[in-house]
């Protein structure tokens, strides 16, 4: 017994060293995300007073005071971008007669989301250079795409390559060397018992093997990712879940922004995101492995479709309670649609090209996060386009995953040949599992083996019994 559990415990150290090994560059990510929307989050900033402005008998003023008569006042508090203008010196009137931008910089409302300083305040990148900060977010997700995408690849070649090598390694000595040596054993035993002709069949066995060992080592083949292009059931799934894992990842802007008036604080509105970014996640880990991959994605994708149409068609008719519910289930399952295109994919795709195609399908996701920063550059009208676009490719990705196949209870597809036969099964029946086959079935035995054994059975078998005459 404590034989037994020292070993399961020793067993299980190198599972838990590879399992922490896996979730810190994912906890690394994550502060990553983090720290990017803190980078650019946009503190409450006014106007610096700019005394020059000012006609000469209001240049003495100082705190409250010159505020109010250097800086407008809004419902919200000071205005951002804008400035008081007097009539020129000597008209006497101290009363402004309109307003202008910025002279002196801004007075920025520290610390901003936990930090004292980051790129917007450090740049200035307020009012008219707003529009750099989404600029620089739509960059660092397209960079995020590059990376996806090249590391898939990567993924693909360096880790069959690797794995050949140790297959190879321990297989040389060990396997091909007992092989070698069972055979030759067995030559010499059928010689002994059952003659010439059962060790003449063992030594033919035998030369084939050494005459196969002397072609060389068997090479890995690799499978690039274009040789997707030409497959029909493997082109197809991936199109699918990358459209999907593409709407999941750009219409969630249509929802967080109706959130924005709700959660004016940066704390508020990320642990908002944050929190149901974990109960979708928790969502899909119970209903993922009971009711199949399909019909959970299918179910989120029209959650968030049906969300996604209500707020674009009566947002102004509308409840703020509604409208903030409406939002927070949109939120929640459009990341379970992307979560779960992305987990999908893994299992759909064969295990030659899986590396490549999750790098694409997880690219098409980061260009669907890049199209929101987009929609944020002030004074632009494309908001209301977006959300039509969204909303529309939402309804498609309804249809569209009704071709998927189902890959509950099913083993991995490996090759290209395995990829294109799954098939898709009816949405409301759950597919069989599949049986564990034995390890050689009848059909697969060698011809030379069967041979052999018939052989062996005629030897074998007692002589007939002469007939009566």
């Amino acid at each position: 017994m404590a034989a037994a559990a020292a070993a399961a415990s020793g067993g299980s150290r190198p599972r838990g060293r590879r399992a922490a090994g896996g979730w810190l560059p994912c906890a690394a990510l994550a502060l990553g995300w983090a720290l990017g929307w803190a980078l650019g989050a946009a503190p409450p900033h006014r106007c610096r007073p700019d005394a020059a402005l000012l006609p000469p008998p209001l240049r003495r003023l100082a705190g409250a005071a010159l505020l109010r008569a250097a800086v407008p006042r809004l419902r919200g508090g000071w205005s951002p971008c804008q400035l008081y203008r007097y009539r020129p010196a000597g008209s006497g009137s101290a009363r402004p007669n309109g307003t202008g931008p910025c002279t002196r910089g801004w007075h920025y409302a520290l610390p901003a989301a936990g930090l004292r300083s980051n790129l917007v305040t450090q740049w200035d990148l307020v009012c008219t250079s707003r529009w750099k900060v989404p600029l620089e977010q739509t960059t660092h997700l397209l960079g995020w795409t590059l990376g996806s995408t090249t590391a898939g690849l990567a993924c693909d070649r360096f880790g069959r390559r690797s794995t050949f090598v140790v297959s190879l390694v321990l297989a040389v000595p060990l396997g091909l060397g007992v092989t070698l040596a069972v055979n030759f054993v067995m030559v010499l035993v059928a010689r002994l018992l059952f003659g010439a002709a059962l060790a003449g069949a063992f030594l033919s066995l035998y030369v084939a093997q050494l005459e196969s060992l002397s072609e060389g080592s068997p090479q890995p083949r690799y499978h690039a990712v274009c040789e997707i292009f030409g497959t029909r059931v493997i082109w197809k799934n991936s199109v699918i879940l990358g459209f999907t894992a593409f709407i999941g990842s750009g219409i969630r802007h249509c929802f967080t922004r109706n959130l924005n008036p709700h959660l004016p604080h940066f704390f508020s509105s990320y642990f908002v995101l944050v929190g149901t970014e974990a109960a979708a996640c928790l969502f899909i880990c119970l209903t993922a492995e009971r009711f199949g991959r399909r019909a959970v994605l299918l179910l989120c994708t029209i959650l968030t479709g049906i969300s996604s149409l209500l707020l674009l068609a009566l947002t102004q008719y509308l409840l703020d309670l509604i409208v903030l519910t409406l939002s927070v289930v949109g939120v929640t399952a459009s990341h379970a649609v992307t979560m779960l295109s992305i987990f999908f994919a893994s299992e759909v795709l064969p295990t030659v090209v899986r590396g490549a195609g999750l790098g694409l399908i997880m690219g098409a996701s980061f260009v669907g996060k890049a199209a929101a920063p987009i929609t944020a550059i002030p004074n632009s009208r494309g908001f209301f386009l977006h959300h039509v676009v969204f909303a529309s490719f939402a309804i498609l990705a309804v249809l569209s995953i009704m071709l998927l196949p189902e890959s509950q209870g099913r083993s991995l597809p490996q090759s290209l040949q395995d990829g294109e036969s799954q098939r898709r099964p009816p949405l409301f029946r759950r597919p069989p599992r599949e049986d564990h086959l034995p390890l050689l079935a009848p059909h697969g035995i060698p011809h030379d083996y069967s041979r052999l054994a018939a052989s062996t059975k005629r030897m074998l078998s007692p002589p007939a019994a002469p007939c009566e005459t």
